[in-house]
């Protein structure tokens, strides 16, 4: 039995329902995600170097309800 620890991302995708992808960036590193930000115009550089991008009005976040 021979294990591979290289992932088939592809495959992956494809069993989430995700299909027709044209390039998969996988575990980039925080540079190379800041680089394809920046040439995708998706987000920009603050004063300080740190890249800002407008998550719109859905961040992931649920509000809160109270439990009275």
């Amino acid at each position: 039995m021979q294990i591979s620890s290289v992932r088939d991302t592809l495959r992956e995708l494809r069993e989430m329902g995700i299909e027709n992808v044209a390039d998969v960036h996988y575990q980039l590193s925080p540079e190379e995600l800041t680089a394809q930000t920046l040439q995708r115009s998706e987000g920009c550089l603050n004063s300080s170097g740190a890249l800002v991008v407008n998550t719109g009005e859905f961040t992931g976040r649920s509000r809160r309800t109270s439990s009275s």
